[in-house]
């Protein structure tokens, strides 16, 4: 396997193409995943849920829904793949926004009867 004489790039060319490639198919990963990032961090800014991103009921705050997501302290440690150091919750329930809080009410199950339409 020794160098082509024709060729006096070697296989210069066939490994530009094959960053060429590299390059785009990461800046098409870039644009869909960051997208998606985006969209992301701003639902955990506002303490939003993708199943119904208008529903105010847990914003308490940008600081606090990090905290309740990434733990205390906030910190370079959220931007990395560990487990947070501590959480405020269990994963179950979340502080409510005070303008949602109505400590007499209890919710009610869905009743389980047929499809609403």
């Amino acid at each position: 396997l020794g160098a082509d004489p024709l060729d006096p790039l070697g296989g210069l060319r066939s490994a530009f193409r094959r960053a060429t490639l590299l390059l785009v198919a990461d800046l098409v990963a870039l644009v869909f995943l960051g997208g998606f990032a985006v969209s992301a961090w701003a639902m955990a800014f506002k303490g939003r849920v993708s199943l119904n991103p208008n529903d105010a009921t847990y914003d308490v705050g940008a600081r606090l829904n990090l905290q309740q997501i990434f733990g205390k302290p906030l910190g370079a440690r959220c931007l990395l793949p560990l487990p947070p150091r501590s959480l405020d919750t269990d994963g179950l329930t979340f502080p409510l926004n005070k303008r949602y809080e109505q400590p007499d009410v209890v919710p009610q199950p869905a009743p389980s009867g047929g499809a609403d339409f």
